[in-house]
């Protein structure tokens, strides 16, 4: 295809799939809203609504108006955007089968000049070199893991105890990942990094049959088989590292079942992975009750983990994409309703890894607008491809 005759096949699945969200709800209004809102984020690659109303508008409508057009419904309390997240949620549920990674997180979102934001808190600015804290949200996310680099989106929500909110963090994380269980239908295993290593989560997730690998700060206690009650970096320098005559392409581990105290007799396995040999600083994950399996051993676990670390990327692009940070809008429900329709854009985006795509990946890869260099993550090269030729007309 050439150039225009490309960007047209693609607006149109892209305003088909928005057209298709946007069809639940009754009033046009709404349905124009979301028709131009998805698109809009995808095309101008931003959350400003002038930059969205730049990318969609055809010259009918100032673009001043279009862009009070979509602040009013953004804020507007005379509608209901929560089935854009409920769908959001049953629609990545439905990719979970037992075998699927799901990957919790938290990012933040720092606004260093904001100061009429609804629920500014105080967050840590984990891009800042110095380590900051800012003014900001943030964000609990979590992806369902599908093929080698596509992530979509369950649940992108802002945190409210960071808003003052009367919760705590550890509710929050429950209650959204018990929301995803239950979607799933207890299907999928969880993947969490050194921040989900407390307390107060294992208890509530054994007891709902929730499957999880955490990996350990290393303070736990933990009990042996043999009644030793210690902390797991002890149980850890008690290992030694296998020494076969090859070593392994994804490392060797050795794996020990013990107990949690606080969390009941249900054991649990401690899995110590080495990447290379004598390594000071082996990956120690705990894998839950639900989690374990007679097929799977303990590289199994340390395949999977790693897997993991690809929602650094999902993050990133998420952010850096659609310049998430740069928002604008004031109220809560703004912000949360914002949210989640970049998931939506984010979802869309995604869906470029199935096979429906493949002629238009072929497409974009072939495209005489493309520089000739090797592509390490297909999300942003697919994103930035698309936003250029969306504003070809």
């Amino acid at each position: 295809m050439a150039g225009p005759t490309l960007t047209t096949a693609i607006r149109n699945q892209l305003y088909a799939f928005a057209d298709d969200l946007a069809s639940p709800f009754s009033d046009s209004r709404r349905q124009r809203f979301l028709h131009e809102m998805i698109p809009g984020l995808v095309i101008a690659g931003h959350v400003h609504l002038t930059a969205i109303a730049r990318a969609t508008g055809d010259g009918t409508e100032s673009l001043h108006a279009a862009e009070k057009r979509l602040s009013r419904h953004l804020a507007s309390e005379h509608w209901d955007a929560s089935p854009l997240a409920a769908e959001l949620l049953r629609r990545s549920a439905a990719l979970v089968t037992d075998d699927t990674l799901i990957v919790a997180d938290t990012t933040d979102l720092a606004k260093y000049h904001a100061k009429h934001l609804e629920g500014l808190g105080r967050v840590h600015d984990g891009s800042d070199p110095d380590g900051r804290t800012a003014p900001g949200y943030c964000l609990f996310e979590a992806y369902v893991r599908v093929g080698r680099w596509q992530h979509f989106p369950l649940k992108i929500e802002p945190l409210k105890t960071y808003a003052g909110g009367p919760t705590s963090e550890n509710a929050e994380f429950l209650q959204h990942i018990f929301a995803v269980h239950q979607a799933t239908g207890g299907k999928g295993t969880w993947m969490l990094d050194r921040g989900f290593d407390r307390r107060k989560l294992f208890g509530p997730l054994v007891e709902r049959d929730v499957a999880f690998v955490v990996r350990q700060r290393g303070d736990r206690i933990a009990q042996t088989a043999d009644g030793r009650s210690l902390t797991v970096d002890a149980l850890v320098a008690e290992q030694r590292c296998p020494r076969p005559k090859r070593w392994p392409k994804g490392g060797v581990s050795v794996t020990l079942e013990v107990t949690l105290p606080e969390v009941g007799p249900k054991p649990f396995l401690l899995v110590i992975g080495w990447a290379v040999p004598k390594s000071e600083r082996p990956l120690v994950l705990l894998v839950s009750p639900a989690a374990r399996r007679s097929t799977r051993t303990g590289r199994w676990y340390i395949r999977a983990y790693r897997k993991r670390w690809g929602v650094e990327d999902a993050t990133r692009g998420l952010k850096q994409q659609f310049e998430l940070e740069q928002f604008l809008v004031r109220s809560w429900m703004s912000i949360r309703r914002l949210l989640w329709l970049v998931a939506w854009a984010f979802w869309w985006l995604n869906l470029w890894g199935d096979k429906e795509f493949h002629a238009f990946r072929e497409q974009l890869m072939n495209h005489p607008w493309r520089l000739r260099k090797a592509v390490t993550y297909l999300f942003n090269w697919i994103a930035t491809m698309l936003r250029r030729l969306g504003r070809v007309d």
